[in-house]
């Protein structure tokens, strides 16, 4: 655990990587801990869960065997072919985007509709939003910091124009980004 906290891991990972830990052995129960058992343990979360979920608990427990110097019990990752690009059926169309922009206008959602021309028109997550402020909407830039990874996000001129809500008073501006916070938890 010390270990971790050195390596500046989150406590949400340190957290993860404890309960990776614990399943492990919980698998293992009395067993010696060797690399079939690891082997088998792989085998096991391979039939319950996606790969990627699969290699993020496998990367729990060979840090641990790092750590505890049981390097012959270290075993690999599986191998993830990355789709470049999503099937077409999970994207959404122009059409559809517009469709969904005017639906939220319509019924009088500004934070919808703003929320939706924020997300598509950065590339952002949703767990990014927080850092769409009144500051980085002056300055058309966001600087977003997750997970030790840190990007500057570009907001075009149409987009601020959007969100310099010209209509609200400031004070509703600040509330309603504030409550982009809120949505992103």
């Amino acid at each position: 655990h010390a270990r971790l906290v050195e390596d500046e891991k989150s406590e949400a990972t340190i957290e993860k990587y404890l309960r990776d830990v614990e399943a492990f052995f919980s698998f293992v129960g009395g067993d010696a801990v060797t690399k079939e058992t690891a082997i088998q343990y792989k085998e096991h979360l391979k039939k319950k869960y996606k790969p990627a979920s699969v290699n993020s608990m496998l990367a729990a427990v060979n840090r641990f065997f790092r750590e505890m110097g049981w390097f012959g019990c270290i075993v690999k990752a599986l191998k993830i072919q990355r789709e470049a690009f999503r099937s077409k059926e999970r994207e959404l169309s122009k059409e559809e985007y517009f469709r969904l922009l005017e639906a939220a206008k319509e019924n009088g959602n500004t934070r919808l509709y703003l929320l939706m021309q924020t997300l598509c028109a950065t590339g952002i997550r949703v767990s990014e939003l927080p850092f769409i402020t009144v500051e980085a909407v002056r300055s058309g830039q966001a600087i977003v910091s997750l997970k030790g990874k840190t990007r500057r996000i570009l907001l075009t001129a149409a987009l601020r124009r959007e969100l310099a809500l010209k209509k609200l008073r400031r004070e509703q501006k600040e509330k309603l980004i504030q409550t982009w916070h809120r949505s992103a938890r």
